[in-house]
């Protein structure tokens, strides 16, 4: 992982660096506590006051775990990642973390978040199978190694609540942390480092923000991440041309295997696949106005999958953090599209089956969160006054309130496909010239798309 250091002074042929930039920087307090601890280590104040048991709370636990070893050396510390046997070990207090020769000297202790996380009130055990410690056999553990070496516990999660609540409290997991999520512009920089400028058109150097939304949609950690670096690596091996957007848009749709994608055996089929990819690229352009081009359609067979579409990462870049209605009506509204293109060329008799589980079963859930707890009535577009439902499901849902959400539910995904439906009636031009070059090629992406839509795009 690349890192940005401010303010760093060499030492010898090393480079130490004394503060960390970027979405690290909240860690920089911690850092100057823990130099401070090791400049005075049997000051107690500086020891409690530095935390002795901390959480850094992560999206990306893999990332967060590299940056650990550059705290322990930014901070003059050792840092130590046991094995799983001698953490059991040592919680239980039948070894020491700590070696002899080890002794006095500052330590970094990662240990994993799974030791911690709450049981159920039914096992001493929790999901994990671990013994999780209780908070005075936790903190003596501590205190009995802190007498001779100065020692803090660090782990990393998704949420510090994970840990279990009577360890999160004084002198016990007392301090934490929460790193923020990369934006798009900063996992594309990563990426960017991580395979080298020089192997990179402008196709994706240019365009950060919908190259890191890829990333971030599809390749969202550490691990995913460097799997998609070895492949881009594999590539550039193998051909002298520069890596391009579409290079990755097909890595994203296609997953970093070798695997060989093969066109339908019947013809039949390779038509319906067609058809209701189309239908897809069609309402995805359609209903957001020109502005969610798929990036990448195919119909050729994967695993798990007849044909896909993958929507513009630009369009999604442009709603980040954006909860409006119409967002999520949209994508309702596309996972339907493939549906309504068949029943509208193919006839209700030949519309397919078992492709179609996996976008009904988006559909729905979108349309849960809408009844269920985002107070969305049934016909918002229609409705004057929308205070009709209000009433969050707090907990679990009663049956009455789950008979409610089930109406509501299918209200409005029949409302919204009859919409699509229209909309397919409308546009049969575009829809046919889409089917026709999806035929031809089997692999199309925004390019291929863009010149198809001058004046054909008509609203309902």
């Amino acid at each position: 992982m690349t890192v940005s250091y401010l303010n760093s002074t060499g030492v010898g042929e090393a480079v130490v660096p004394q503060a960390l930039l970027g979405r690290y920087g909240i860690l920089n307090p911690w850092i100057e506590d823990l130099m401070a601890m090791v400049a005075n280590p049997q000051g107690d104040k500086t020891s409690f006051l530095a935390g002795r048991a901390v959480v850094i709370e992560c999206q990306d636990r893999s990332a967060c775990r590299q940056i650990l070893p550059q705290v322990a050396q930014m901070a003059g510390m050792r840092y130590l990642a046991p094995k799983e046997e001698e953490v059991s070990q040592w919680l239980y207090g039948q070894v020491t973390l700590i070696s002899e020769e080890d002794e006095g000297i500052p330590t970094l202790a990662y240990i994993p978040i799974e030791c911690f996380i709450k049981t159920s009130k039914k096992s001493s055990k929790n999901e994990f199978e671990w013994n999780v410690p209780t908070w005075l056999e936790f903190t003596q553990s501590i205190e009995e190694l802190n007498q001779k070496t100065p020692l803090v516990i660090v782990t990393a999660g998704e949420r510090f609540l994970d840990v279990s609540e009577e360890l999160r409290a004084a002198q016990g997991f007392d301090r934490y942390f929460t790193i923020p999520k990369a934006t798009p512009t900063e996992r594309a920089q990563e990426f960017i480092e991580e395979v080298g400028i020089e192997h990179l058109d402008k196709s994706i150097t240019q365009y950060p923000e919908k190259v890191g939304m890829l990333m971030n949609m599809r390749f969202p950690d550490k691990r995913r991440l460097g799997l998609l670096v070895m492949a881009i690596k594999r590539l550039t091996a193998r051909s002298k041309e520069l890596v391009s957007y579409k290079d990755l848009v097909r890595l994203a749709a296609r997953g970093t295997g070798e695997r060989t994608f093969r066109p339908h055996t019947h013809e039949k089929n390779r038509y319906r696949t067609a058809v209701h990819e189309a239908g897809h690229v069609l309402i995805a352009i359609v209903d957001s106005g020109g502005e969610n081009v798929p990036d990448y359609v195919s119909i050729l067979r994967g695993e798990g999958f007849l044909g896909l579409t993958l929507e513009a990462y630009e369009y999604h870049y442009q709603q980040i953090d954006c909860d409006e209605y119409r967002v999520g009506r949209h994508s309702v509204r596309l996972a339907l599209g493939g549906r309504a293109a068949e029943e509208i060329i193919l006839g209700i008799e030949q519309i397919g089956t078992s492709g179609l589980r996996s976008d009904l079963e988006e559909v729905s859930s979108i349309a849960r969160g809408f009844f269920a707890v985002h107070g969305v009535c049934a016909n918002m577009e229609g409705e004057k006054y929308t205070g009709t439902n209000l009433a969050a499901i707090v907990n679990s849902e009663s049956a009455s309130e789950a008979a409610h959400i089930e109406s509501l539910m299918r209200q409005f995904i029949e409302r919204q496909y009859r919409y699509v439906l229209e909309m397919v009636k409308l546009n049969r031009e575009l829809l046919d010239r889409i089917i026709a070059i999806l035929l031809a090629r089997e692999e199309i992406y925004q390019d291929d798309l863009r010149p198809l839509l001058s004046g054909l795009i008509k609203g309902v």
